[in-house]
């Protein structure tokens, strides 16, 4: 008896201790992650998830989506929806050399007392939180992990197609979510940069003071949001039109003869890429799938002007779609 005592006792030990390099491991490995911030953002349009982790493992962020086209006369400057939540991390496992597995143990939206309120002629919406979940499993990768582990759409997230150049590593630590198909950019909070919100909500008039460039749009679009990226001198409008969602961009550049350079911020496997025209400039078009969504992409650059177009459009049905004769019509002078 006494010796099938001093095992149950021997066992519980273990056990505890167990838990307690359990609570040690997560205590310290978070400290290593002191003093970075996160973000989670496509690049393209107003919306962004931004968080903080602290060296506990806790954690606090907002989301944010700015939709200026949703206006009305009530609040003539457009619709922001937001939320603020906290949280917190565990520790599970290292998977690889590069590689950790965290857990969301917990997460918090921050519900206000008015979940909908219009302030300053903008409309402010309650939502939850977007990218991150609780009960969700999350892989961290450390900097200098090759990017050939990530998905395509994990690369996406980590913005490694937002440069010409190949990358190899990750120069900065990335947080993703299969279950939320989501991944959360690290950058210093005190060098002041952020991936977060890159584009500006400006005014039509706005956006081409500040870019130099004209955009149109159909006389029937909705929605109409014009943005500019003022660290690539990047001009973009979104607009709905026939239940069509379009994207439309402009970058003042000089191109070899031949030579086209995406900038519509969309990454799909391309397929049915052929040469097109828009009006006397050389581009092509191209088609991929989103789900249930179809896509389409039209790239055409302008040499007299030294502008490079690009125009996508996303719906569930895009036959009969015309996107040449649309960009013909972005870029009409």
């Amino acid at each position: 008896m006494k010796k099938l005592i001093s095992c149950i006792l021997a066992l519980l030990l273990v056990a505890v201790l167990a838990c307690a390099g359990a609570e040690e491991k997560t205590d310290t490995f978070f400290t290593r992650l002191e003093g970075l911030e996160w973000t989670f953002s496509s690049g393209a349009g107003g919306w962004s998830t931004d968080m903080r982790i602290l060296p506990d493992g806790t954690f606090s962020g907002e989301y944010h989506d700015s939709e200026m086209g949703e206006a009305t006369d009530a609040y003539p400057d457009g619709t922001v929806y937001f939320c603020s939540f906290t949280g917190r991390f565990s520790f599970v496992e290292q998977v690889d050399e590069n590689t950790w597995k965290l857990h969301v143990d917990e997460l918090k939206p921050e519900v206000p007392e008015e979940k909908e309120i219009i302030e300053d002629g903008m409309r402010f919406v309650y939502t939850e939180p977007y990218g991150i979940s609780a009960g969700d499993d999350m892989l961290l990768y450390q900097p200098g992990t090759p990017v050939t582990v990530l998905s395509e759409d994990m690369q996406m997230w980590a913005h490694l197609f937002d440069t010409e150049d190949t990358i190899h590593e990750l120069d900065s630590w990335f947080l993703s979510s299969e279950k939320n198909q989501s991944g959360f950019v690290s950058f210093r909070a005190e060098t002041g940069m952020s991936l977060a919100n890159p584009w500006q909500d400006v005014s039509a008039e706005q956006l081409k003071e500040l870019s130099g460039l004209s955009l149109n749009v159909p006389a029937e679009a909705r929605e109409v949001a014009y943005r500019f990226m003022s660290s690539e001198k990047l001009a973009e409008i979104q607009f709905t039109w026939n239940d069509t969602e379009f994207n439309a961009r402009a970058e003042a550049m000089t191109l070899e003869d031949g030579h086209l350079s995406d900038n519509s911020g969309m990454y799909y496997t391309w397929e049915n890429e052929e040469a097109i025209t828009v009006g006397n400039c050389a581009g092509s078009i191209a088609s991929a799938r989103d789900g249930e969504f179809s896509v389409q992409r039209c790239l055409w650059y302008d040499k007299e002007a030294g502008v490079m177009y690009s125009l996508s459009a996303r719906a569930k049905d895009l036959d009969g779609l015309d996107l040449t004769a649309i960009a013909a019509e972005i870029m009409q002078k």
